[in-house]
């Protein structure tokens, strides 16, 4: 046991065990009766050298420090490495004369160090593999392995090693977390890693993926690659023929390299060649190449218009480029259908046939129609046709033909009292005619009483006729390079008709009386066009005295405004475009006197086979009817009476007694609204007209409301 009363030196701690890499510290204090009596305290290293401060020669990572508090002076080693194991002593001197020594032993270990131990490892499906796990401690460590929290099977495919896991033939099962247990048993550390393994396979183009692919030029064209593999495999495209990586920024090109998607923007013709994908993931790659072939969009390239005369073959040639080349067709425009290759069935004159020149990459199409006609002159449109689509150009066959007269209408022609009249006649062909007139076979157009206007296709021959020899037959002649025709126009000349010979009397009233004509046995060469009566009371001595009343052609021929009881003398004409004919047919007539007016007639006309006319209104029917004659006394009035009515037997019978009457005091009324009418009910309605004679007999309808928009009317037939 020491005397307390003897000086020493104190190391703390006295004895140690550090980890390499951790900073220590050892501090050694002079203890005795006066410790101011103490000098040169030091630290001598393992090799028995004196350890500076930290700012000498020996460096920083083991220097001393004074630690005035404790009057200490601290060895500091900064960061421990295991070969700083070994006897460190601290060396003093006491009052000048006594060296004193104090050593420690200080021991390292090195803890649990992972050197070469990825948190994810990928080995290859079907290879062996090692998952590291290389682990540093001293004392040595003990190495232990689980799989997904179990003890790694010992079925002599897993074998553990000091560096690592050794799997045989990896199987996709193999997958999993891997723990790496490392255990120092004399200092009892223990430290895990957790390693994720997943098993790669390499990629593989799966066998769907397409060896050649047609693209169309100038369009949007796409390409995918499809592949295996585990990871998903990213994809790069290459362009066979320049080599050309197109993952990169291209004008045309992008690659979706998740997708595999190649996309070409706007195909064009130089990309008719092999395009390589290249599928690679972690575990390698895998190429395919794609064939691509550019399919050229078909354009016609020329088609000529042909002339041909009528009779001749006509060749329509049409020539049209294309990858692959085109098929050539041709369609008349017009018509329903496209002609096909070969004789058409429709029409054995025609063909279509085909031709390649592949030499220079046309395609010809012939059109042959033998013997040419008319019919076949107008636009043909040559339609070429590949994968790329289709185009179309017109060319137009012209049909050459002599003249003909066969749309010429003109056949004759009238005048009369030398007026001037125009002869036109009209040649089609092709080339156009050149047309020429003659009279009585003599050429007259230089004779001042005829002019020419147009020498063809149309041609007029204004006529001045001043004496009867200028009628007769005109012949206009036409002349192309194929032929002639003529045209015969017969000018006539025309007169005021002869007399009317017959007149008859239709419906007399007390104030009217409608004639009935018939025409005149000599119509003067031109259509009647009016009749005229010209009527005088039989008092009246002269026809001086008669007035006169003219009628266009196919109206009524009513005459109004007689008196009644009253003798009448009348004669008759008929008029042309020349003038009036003489009076005839001469007839007199005593009216009848004053009476009731005439029956109203209905202007409510059936629209169909039934008698049954519609109108839009199933309360109501508007009710129109022609103001009658009336018998020489001004109509007053006018009646309506209406009853609901059915069908019995054919017959109209009313099935109440509940008639009403609806009167109108009116000279001018031909119209009025008959209300409060039943939907879908049957009607009969009556109308008469009122003079101060009497009443009309009653015009009758049968009138039908709808039950939405529909109503019909049935007319009762005297």
């Amino acid at each position: 046991m020491v005397d307390a009363s003897e000086p020493e030196l104190t190391i703390l701690p006295s004895s140690t065990t550090m980890p390499v890499g951790k900073a220590a510290v050892l501090t050694c204090r002079p203890d005795g009766p006066n410790g101011k009596l103490f000098s040169d305290v030091k630290w001598l290293d393992t090799h028995n050298r004196t350890v500076g401060d930290r700012n000498s020669v020996t460096g920083d990572r083991i220097y001393v420090e004074e630690m005035p508090t404790d009057k200490a002076l601290a060895l500091i080693i900064s960061s421990m490495h295991e070969n700083d194991a070994g006897v460190y002593t601290c060396r003093g001197t006491y009052a000048n004369t006594k060296v004193l020594y104090k050593s420690v032993h200080l021991k390292t270990i090195m803890e649990v160090t992972w050197v070469n131990a990825p948190e994810e490892q990928f080995p290859l499906l079907g290879q062996d593999y090692k998952v590291m796990c290389e682990v540093e401690a001293r004392p040595a460590p003990r190495i232990e392995w689980k799989l997904n929290g179990d003890a790694v099977p010992q079925d002599g495919r897993h074998i553990i090693e000091t560096d690592g896991l050794i799997i045989k033939k990896v199987r996709a099962d193999d997958d999993g977390i891997y723990t790496c247990r490392a255990l120092v048993l004399e200092t009892g550390q223990l430290q895990e890693k957790r390693i994720k393994v997943e098993v790669h396979t390499k990629p593989k183009i799966r066998e769907n993926m397409p060896k050649s692919l047609e693209v169309v030029d100038g369009e949007k064209a796409s390409i995918t690659c499809n592949a295996t593999g585990k990871p998903p495999p990213t994809y790069t495209w290459l362009k066979g023929s320049t080599r050309e990586n197109l993952s990169g920024a291209t004008d045309r090109f992008s690659v979706n390299e998740r997708t595999g998607v190649l996309t070409i923007t706007k195909v064009a013709r130089d990309d008719n060649t092999d395009f390589k994908c290249i599928a690679n993931n972690r575990a390698g790659e895998a190429e395919h190449n794609v064939r691509v072939t550019v399919i050229i969009k078909p354009n016609v390239l020329d088609i000529k218009n042909i002339s041909v005369a009528v009779g001749n073959e006509a060749i329509l040639e049409c020539r049209a480029s294309g990858n692959p080349l085109p098929s050539i067709t041709f369609w008349k425009l017009g018509t329903a259908n496209k002609m096909i290759t070969g004789i058409q069935t429709n029409d054995d004159r025609i063909s279509v046939n085909p031709r390649e020149d592949r030499e220079k990459g046309i395609a010809i199409g012939l059109l042959s129609i033998s013997p040419l006609e008319r019919k076949d002159d107008g636009l043909y449109a040559c339609i070429a046709k590949n994968k790329g689509g289709e185009s179309m150009k017109n060319g137009h066959i012209t049909v050459e033909f002599p003249p003909t007269f066969e749309n010429s209408p003109m056949k004759e022609a009238w005048t009369w009292k030398r007026r001037p009249v125009n002869l036109t006649c009209v040649a089609e062909s092709i080339p156009n005619a050149t047309i020429t007139w003659m009279f009585s076979n003599r050429d007259i157009e230089r004779n001042p009483n005829f002019r020419k206007f147009g020498n063809g296709p149309q041609s007029t021959l204004t006529v001045t006729p001043s004496d009867i020899k200028f009628y007769g037959a005109y012949k206009c002649i036409a002349k192309n390079v194929h032929g002639e025709a003529h045209h015969v126009i017969t000018l006539q000349e025309a007169h005021e008709p002869s007399e009317v010979t017959q007149s008859t009397l239709g419906v007399v009233t007390a104030t009217t009386i409608v004639f009935e004509f018939v025409e005149p046995r000599n119509t003067g060469g031109r259509p009647i066009s009016a009749y005229a009566v010209q009527y005088k009371r039989e008092d009246q001595l002269t026809w001086n005295e008669a007035k006169n009343k003219t009628w266009p052609l196919g109206q009524s021929y009513i005459l109004e405004g007689l008196e009644p009881q009253a003798t009448y003398n009348f004669r008759f004409a008929a008029a042309n475009e020349v003038g009036w004919g003489i009076w005839g047919a001469p007839q007199k007539r005593t009216m009848p006197r004053r009476s009731s007016p005439e029956e109203p007639i209905i202007l409510n006309h059936p629209v169909n086979q039934d008698d049954f006319v519609r109108s839009p209104y199933s309360d109501r029917v508007e009710l129109r009817w022609k103001k009658p004659a009336d018998n020489g006394e001004y109509i007053d009035e006018y009646q309506i009476k209406y009853c609901r009515v059915q069908k019995v037997e054919g017959e109209w019978l009313a099935i109440d007694t509940g008639c009403k009457d609806i009167s109108f005091r009116s000279t001018e009324l031909t119209s009025v609204d008959v209300k409060d009418l039943a939907a879908d009910t049957y009607y009969k309605i009556e109308l008469r007209a009122h003079n101060s004679i009497g009443y009309s007999t009653p015009g009758q309808v049968i009138l039908k409301t709808a039950r939405g928009n529909e109503i019909k009317f049935l007319i009762l037939k005297k």
